[in-house]
């Protein structure tokens, strides 16, 4: 039981790093404690070599060297894309036995990181003979696909800060000049997380189905759950801008819609993500030709920024109306207002408009954006000190032929 949970805990800060030197330590460090072993190394695929980038051993191992890919074991592992387990390295033809001897490893498990595609390797090392056993394999393979999906995230979002460091000219047009490897990236990123997501989410699933968990452990296992929900989020976020490039802008399925009735179902359902918040909903009967999935998207998107960044104490109001042939959606809350100088750049991707930026990568209200224009519509936005911040949808009630696709994603 506390192994798992000590896996789910250092996969949830796996998550979070963001530098590649961070995430090598860390990794081997739990998997010397995850197998009680007496070694751990970080090894890198470089194509025909491996490079041993980072170990934890009582003594020097191979950090910072390089050897053929085809004449190691760890080459092997990432070549055929699976984990092997030796018990005695000297009875093994794969281990280069020269390299071995002046270490103190007997026995040995290496794991791919990620399995599709591996990126490099995780090797554990006992100092006797040690046989794996199939729930230390399993607990060190999960390990390794979340230790692929960190390098991933931390590439990637190194890219991100070069992004958003970048001053546009003004004559740029928002989303040009956009880096193409990081376009690249992204659906990269998000592939090799979903994965070890699911893994930990299951994992933190059945913990929470067990008797016998004390009530600190049960905090635990549901601050896990809470993380991955959010990290699953982010996935999202990052597959729907790629689907958006990809696709040069948003499919809609129009069909007749109630958006009270929408509208009503997305505040149950913060109410019930947010029980010690107020939302509150003022609507009238409106019915209109929209895509009401799409729509649920860029409201549930709106209300959770307002419950994150409104004051805890005032609620968040939600009110839906028609003036004329239009619908519209107003989303309030009170709070600390978005930056002045951050409000023209508010729906660019990659843009956030206030906090930390540790649960976003900055592609909601773009998505959202992109949500109401292609319905034809429009999204404004004010915030003003003592006046809070409003988001205010305006979509027209009829739609009878498409919304040409935004010139900026094709």
């Amino acid at each position: 039981m506390e192994d798992v949970l000590s896996l789910l805990e250092a996969a949830q800060l796996l998550a979070r790093l963001r530098e590649f030197r961070e995430v090598a330590q860390r990794t081997c460090s739990v998997a010397k404690r995850l197998a009680a072993a007496d070694g751990a190394t970080f090894v890198l695929s470089e194509g025909e070599n491996v490079y041993y980038a980072e170990e934890e051993s009582p003594s020097c191992l191979w950090r910072g060297r390089r050897f053929p890919a085809s004449a190691c074991i760890s080459g092997w592992a990432i070549h055929h894309h699976q984990p092997v387990a030796i018990q005695d390295i000297y009875a093994d033809s794969r281990i280069p036995h020269a390299a071995y001897r002046p270490t103190f490893v007997k026995s040995l498990a290496i794991l791919p990181l990620g399995r599709e595609s591996p990126v490099g390797s995780l090797g554990v090392y006992w100092a006797h003979e040690h046989a794996a056993t199939e729930r230390e394999m399993f607990l060190l393979d999960v390990l390794a696909e979340a230790a692929s999906a960190a390098l991933s995230h931390a590439e990637c979002w190194q890219r991100v800060v070069q992004l958003q460091s970048r001053e546009a000219p003004p004559s740029e047009t928002p989303g040009s000049g956009e880096d193409p490897m990081l376009t690249r990236l992204m659906p990269i990123l998000a592939h090799d997380l979903k994965n070890p997501l699911g893994a930990i989410s299951l994992a933190a699933q059945s913990l929470l189905r067990r008797d016998g968990l004390e009530e600190r452990e049960h905090t635990n296992v549901r601050r896990i759950l809470s993380s991955v929900t959010r990290a699953r989020y982010l996935v999202d976020e990052v597959l729907e801008y790629t689907r958006l490039r990809q696709m040069g802008g948003l499919r809609l399925d129009i069909v007749s819609t109630r958006m009270d009735e929408l509208a009503r179902t997305v505040v149950d359902e913060t109410r019930s993500a947010f029980p010690q918040r107020r939302i509150e909903l003022i609507s009238e009967q409106t019915s209109g030709m929209w895509d009401p999935h799409r729509l649920a998207e860029a409201l549930t998107n709106l209300v959770g920024n307002a419950v994150q960044y409104g004051h805890p104490e005032t609620p968040v109001t939600l009110r839906v109306g028609a003036r004329q042939s239009e619908s519209y959606v107003e989303v309030h809350n009170d709070g600390p207002p978005i930056p002045e100088e951050l409000l023209p750049f508010i729906f660019e991707p990659f843009r956030r408009g206030r906090g930390d930026g540790r649960n976003s990568v900055g592609l909601g209200l773009f998505i959202v954006d992109q949500i109401i224009r292609a319905h034809g519509g429009r999204i404004q936005v004010c915030s003003q000190h003592g006046l809070g911040t409003t988001f205010t949808l305006c979509l027209p009630m009829q739609q009878m032929q498409p919304i040409p696709m935004c010139s900026e994603l094709a």
